[in-house]
């Protein structure tokens, strides 16, 4: 379980690029038959290595968000992809085989509604390569968007460094700290209060004479020390007659 959480990314990858790559070859070798109508077979090799590469790239630029004019590259790459493996299965079909009549018996109720006749072996054959051939370059392409966005995602979300303190969590813990002190926090009752206010009464005397009057009116204002006292000595009146 922990070799797996390691390396849950790099299976990801893994995961995304063997379709990819998988695709992308068996349709090198697709879209080649096709340019050999019109080339050499080692030009038609060339090519339709080009293509796929180049459709590769332009759905990588799309997703990187690079423009508008990458869409029109795209959709030419793309429609080579699908002519050339749709060609390629058209080619390679077998109406007389086994396989393509039981194919026809399966399909033949569900075909028939979108324009192909029933018991039809060119239509049927055409409807075969159209779906078992186009669904290849939406596979690859649609693996290669996912691992694009992946990636993007990836960069977004913030690395921790090993041995490096993570602020937020450490910023979280102090807070549920700091709440838990706020529900523990002591509350004085008047007894403390008034026990608390004569030692203060005390210390005031011994460092600045008795008070006269109510508490707190009567001490001098030319110390810096006795207004300290005083606004204490007030506040824990107020206090006490809250309590």
């Amino acid at each position: 379980m922990n070799w797996f959480q390691k390396n849950f990314k790099a299976i990801i990858y893994i995961s995304f690029l063997v379709p990819i790559l998988t695709v992308a070859f068996v349709s090198i070798s697709h879209v080649t038959k096709w340019y050999g109508l019109s080339n050499p077979f080692s030009w038609a090799i060339y090519l339709s290595v080009g293509i796929e590469i180049a459709a590769l790239s332009a759905l990588a630029a799309i997703s990187a968000q690079m423009g508008k004019k990458v869409y029109f590259p795209f959709c030419i790459v793309t429609l080579i992809q699908f002519i050339g493996n749709i060609f390629f299965a058209y080619q390679y079909i077998d109406i007389t085989s086994q396989s393509f009549k039981d194919w026809m018996d399966l399909v033949d109720p569900i075909v028939s509604y979108l324009g192909v006749e029933s018991g039809d072996p060119v239509g049927h054959k055409r409807f075969l390569a159209l779906f078992s051939g186009g669904m290849l370059p939406i596979i690859s392409l649609s693996f290669l968007h996912m691992l694009v966005k992946f990636e993007e995602e990836d960069k977004k979300t913030p690395k921790q460094i090993p041995g490096q303190i993570d602020v937020e969590e450490l910023s979280t813990i102090i807070g549920k700290q700091e709440a838990e002190l706020e529900k523990e926090k002591y509350a004085p009752t008047p007894e403390d209060l008034e026990k608390l206010e004569a030692e203060l009464i005390k210390l005031n005397e011994q460092k600045f004479g008795t008070l006269e009057g109510p508490i707190g009116n009567n001490v001098p204002d030319d110390s810096g020390l006795n207004e300290v006292a005083n606004d204490e000595i007030k506040r824990l009146s107020y206090l006490r007659r809250d309590a």
